[in-house]
């Protein structure tokens, strides 16, 4: 089995081989990384389901193009991140994280500084796997 250790170094290395890595202000490096947990609910949340912090270091997939991204959040449904490339929606991509690779189909994208976009995705079925309604 992979050990945690041993999938934090294939992301190093596979970042540094990275076309592209998000990059993040000072001011914006600072407030990314000094939340973790549960995410806060406000009373007019209209998610399904809840989402928790999961701030790192992961590897975006994009055809051949690897990119070096940050992980935002994850809920149930699926995770946001942070790519230094503009994604489209309904695009689908792979994320890999240090413990599994996730493929993801991408419902939002929006700049928040130069060579560093918002992105949210769900995960994606595989061909052939049915979603199913609420």
């Amino acid at each position: 089995m992979l050990e945690l250790d041993d999938g934090k170094k294939m992301i190093e290395e596979l970042w540094e081989k990275a076309t592209a890595r998000v990059e993040l202000s000072n001011s914006l490096r600072k407030r990314f990384f000094a939340v973790q947990g549960p995410m806060p609910s406000y009373y007019d949340n209209q998610r399904t389901y809840h989402r928790y912090f999961m701030r790192g270091k992961a590897v975006l997939q994009r055809g051949d193009a690897l990119f070096g991204t940050y992980t935002k959040d994850i809920s149930r449904q699926g995770v946001g991140f942070l790519s230094p490339v503009q994604l489209l929606p309904k695009e689908i991509v792979k994320l890999r994280l240090p413990t599994t690779e996730l493929s993801l189909e991408v419902t939002r994208c929006r700049r928040v500084e130069p060579g560093c976009f918002d992105c949210g995705a769900r995960f994606a079925l595989e061909p052939g796997q049915v979603r199913p309604t609420n």
